[in-house]
């Protein structure tokens, strides 16, 4: 028997397939959230194989559909001899097949080619055709593959039996907005072409059928069409016609889910008989009635559209036990399916059962949201992140001390004095080391704080742990131990304030463009806004290259300076790869396109100096993006270090407890298809700022560009 752990994984398994694909839950008022919190205790208390079954079938039944079901593993039919006399003529005009006479002894492509054309001979010559789908001992499903066979001798007909089934063209936001235009919608599927009539043969044909028959298409769509008349001994099953799939769970369990309804409604026979022993009878009698009075056709019913539900957070700040389990398996599912980068995401399994005891154990909001997060960084994706839908309003104010910190050589190093009075009476200068942390070592204090941060890179995500090590309440109070560039060591006591993270965060009161002279233009696109895009290019016209500072994140810029400086000509920037999450594994099947370049406007020139480009790993997401316009566009060189290595529109899920999480919504490369998530655009001259340039005040990022534009390497 499965363990625990392994049972709720099943449970989550097959709650989100349902979730995500069956089509009830796309228009039908079921609280699934409640089915699967009824279900959790029960799943964990299973110690039998049975007893397991019996509470995942529980879950299912609240769906209230028989097609979704618990299944056993399909017994071997019996091989049965073909009857003797299975294409007979009972009445003149009438054609009668008996499909067990082609089924008996299991699927043979030749055999079943070869009967299929016998038939198509025979039917040219009938007016009604009599097809009993009953199998016999053989399995059920060959009677619909041996229709197939003959399906061309029957009455022609435009309109086939349409399913229709849910698909997600990514994870449609439910907080905020997104650019990925994200969203989910009914598809119709199983439509086959009209063929032409045949000059002769059947106007009408009487299907037999009984409990264990499945209905071919065909014989539905000649029902809807007037064409058919099903006869049967008892009521006709969905099962046999809607798309379904079969999930293998733990315990040796096998569950087949619904992917998709009909158009046109369960089936119904036309005529239900009392016994099988009067199924013959009355089928050929209605034959006989139908070479002269066809049926009337089926009107098509109309089928409730798709209502796009946001999941409910339930705002409790600790929710109960079980609804803490739901936001663990929402977190799973979601990625599980919609992740563009699922195949990076290494033993997703593994860390769903690893946290799993420490969401369930959480007593406060703060252990909650740290398990959570604790979870969703497994998936190493840059934009993920767990937070409040709203800010608390009870929660103190953020303040960070006087400084500004970042890791160089691999040290948490201050390189940012935000208030100079404060830092020099605590002794504290520009490159000092921060060896401890109230009391703690570092090295300790920082793993601690990765377990919670995400990062696509292992760089990014240190650079993000270091640079949030020194938060706290406003008015609290930080000690360090540091260590200058003497190597003493000194013990300061600093005041966190939350008007240092917002002098630390405001935008440097330099020109957000300028020339450096030597004919080198310099402008920093973290600052600069798109109505400066075009006076810029004007100001830097005559400059022979311009170095375009990206170490932090743009303002949608590059839309307006890609057309500016594509020498290259280049049609396209990036290859984007939308998740088409149908029924199936999330992100296995995508929709590729290229985004553009745009067009040149009228009136403006084009820049044909050098692009330089600063890089470091505060450059994520539409930075990224920007590099990639500028490499395609001007051939641009990168100099710096690795970008963050997180790109694709964000879209954001819900989470008990009032909490949501944002994630990557799909996946982009460069337009040669190369891989950008994880790895980040590299550098062509690779440098990283050391501590002894910090202390002497130096950019030596951009005196290396500067270098290269002056050398040519």
């Amino acid at each position: 028997m499965p363990d625990r752990s392994e049972r709720v994984l099943g449970l989550a398994r097959l709650w989100a397939k349902a979730k995500f694909f069956h089509p009830y839950l796309a228009y039908k008022p079921i609280d699934w959230d409640a089915a699967l919190v009824a279900a959790i205790p029960k799943v964990e208390a299973a110690t039998t194989p049975a007893a397991y079954r019996a509470a995942l079938a529980e879950l299912l039944g609240k769906l209230g559909d028989p097609v979704t079901r618990m299944i056993d593993p399909p017994a071997a039919p019996a091989a049965t001899a073909p009857p003797k006399d299975w294409l007979t003529w009972p009445a003149p005009g009438v054609l009668e097949v008996q499909v067990a006479g082609i089924t008996a002894g299991g699927y043979d492509y030749v055999a079943f080619g070869a009967k299929g054309k016998q038939i198509a001979g025979e039917a040219a010559k009938a007016k009604v055709m009599i097809v009993d789908l009953r199998t016999g001992a053989a399995e059920p499903s060959l009677g619909e593959q041996a229709v197939e066979q003959f399906v061309v001798a029957l009455p022609a007909i435009e309109q086939w039996p349409l399913q229709r089934t849910v698909e997600h063209r990514g994870y449609r936001t439910q907080h905020g907005l997104t650019t990925g235009g994200y969203f989910s919608t009914f598809v119709t599927v199983g439509a086959l072409p009209a063929k032409a009539a045949p000059k002769t043969g059947p106007h009408h044909v009487v299907f037999v059928a009984d409990a264990r028959s499945v209905l071919p298409p065909a014989a539905l769509a000649l029902q809807a069409a007037g064409r058919a008349t099903i006869v049967s001994a008892a009521a006709l099953s969905e099962e046999s016609i809607a798309l379904t799939e079969e999930l293998e769970l733990p315990a040796g369990l096998t569950a087949q889910l619904r992917l998709g309804e009909l158009l046109w409604g369960p089936p119904a026979a036309d005529v239900r008989v009392g016994s099988a022993a009067e199924l013959h009878a009355r089928a050929l009698a209605i034959a006989k009635a139908a070479a002269s009075k066809p049926a009337k056709p089926r009107k098509m019913l109309p089928l409730p559209p798709l209502v796009a539900r946001d999941d409910l957070d339930y705002p409790d700040p600790v929710p109960s036990r079980e609804r803490r389990i739901l936001a663990a398996i929402r977190i799973w599912a979601t990625l599980e399916y919609f992740s563009p980068y699922r195949y990076l995401i290494e033993d997703w399994d593994g860390a769903f059962r690893t946290l799993l005891p420490r969401i369930e154990a959480a007593t406060t909001r703060d252990d909650y949201l740290t398990a959570l997060r604790q979870l969703a960084v497994r998936a190493n994706d840059g934009h993920i992140g767990v937070f409040p839908a709203s800010p608390d309003p009870a929660a103190k104010p953020r303040g960070v001390p006087p400084i500004g910190v970042r890791l160089v050589e691999n040290q948490l190093a201050v390189v940012k004095l935000v208030d100079r009075a404060e830092t020099e009476r605590a002794g504290i200068g520009l490159g000092d080391v921060i060896e401890n942390l109230d009391g703690q070592p570092v090295a300790d204090y920082l793993a601690q704080k990765r377990l919670v941060i995400s990062g696509s890179t292992k760089d990014a995500r240190d650079q993000r742990v270091a640079s949030n090590a020194l938060g706290g309440d406003d008015g609290s109070r930080i000690e360090l131990v540091v260590r200058d560039a003497a190597g003493k060591r000194r013990t300061a006591v600093l005041t966190r304030k939350a008007a240092h993270l917002a002098a630390l965060l405001a935008p440097p009161a330099t020109p957000h463009y300028k020339p450096l002279g030597n004919g080198i233009g310099y402008v920093d696109l973290t600052q600069l806004v798109v109505p400066e895009v075009a006076p810029m290019f004007e100001a830097l016209k005559d400059t022979k290259a311009i170095i375009f500072d990206l170490r932090g994140y743009p303002n949608g810029t590059i839309w307006s300076i890609a057309p500016r400086v594509n020498t290259n000509r280049a049609p396209y920037a990036a290859q984007f790869l939308e998740p088409l999450v149908a029924g199936g594994g999330g992100g296995d099947q995508r929709i590729r396109f290229f985004q553009p370049v745009p067009a040149l406007p009228a009136g403006a020139a084009l820049y044909r100096g050098k692009i330089v480009v600063l890089i470091d790993d505060r450059a994520i997401s539409q930075a990224e993006h920007t590099c990639l316009f500028l490499q395609e566009a001007a051939g641009a060189t990168f100099v710096g270090s690795p970008t963050a290595g997180a790109n694709g529109d964000v879209t954001v899920l819900r989470l008990p407890g009032g909490l949501r999480m944002g994630f990557t919504g799909q996946e982009v490369r460069h337009v040669d298809g190369k891989q950008l998530q994880q790895v980040g655009i590299q550098p062509h001259l690779a440098i990283r700022p050391t501590l002894a340039g910090i202390r002497a005040g130096k950019d030596e990022v951009l005196d290396r560009a500067l270098a290269y534009l002056a050398t040519g390497k």
